[in-house]
């Protein structure tokens, strides 16, 4: 059995890069993973096509606004939109559902795969800040119980 990526030109691969570093730039951001989940089970090509644009707005909507996530926009800022959109018309031309199984299964794991040092990066920076929820610095809390 051939490997998806032998049946994916280079240029087709560069695009799910492109598309996968988009995923993985709105996960570190949001936190939530609805766009790389609805990605994958989606059950046609219009329907990952519709949730592509959705992630693509969002993401123009968040470039626009400013990021929260330092890890997030430096990656954000690697994007090239027109690979983007080229991959997203790649996968309006894909002819079955096997096809399109393997290419959302490539996008979403590769996705996760950026997505995963971004957000691992950026709660050790609030962390080192104190920012983290529920991370209380010990000269603010009274260590050890009640007043002796």
């Amino acid at each position: 059995m051939e490997s998806t990526s032998k049946l994916i030109s280079r240029e087709q691969l560069l695009r799910i890069d492109h598309i996968s570093r988009l995923l993985a730039a709105l996960l570190a951001e949001s936190g939530n993973y609805a766009y790389i989940d609805r990605l994958g089970y989606s059950q046609s090509r219009d329907l990952a096509i519709f949730y592509l644009r959705e992630a693509l707005r969002d993401f123009s909507s968040i470039n626009n606004r400013g990021w929260s996530n330092e890890e997030a926009e430096k990656e954000a800022s690697r994007i090239v939109m027109d690979l983007v959109n080229k991959g997203i018309e790649d996968i309006g031309k894909v002819s079955g559902m096997k096809e399109l199984r393997e290419r959302v299964s490539l996008i979403t794991a590769k996705a996760l795969a950026i997505a995963a040092p971004l957000i691992k990066r950026e709660k050790e920076e609030k962390i080192e800040k104190g920012e983290e929820k529920g991370n209380l610095k010990t000269s603010d809390s009274n260590v050890g119980g009640g007043a002796k």
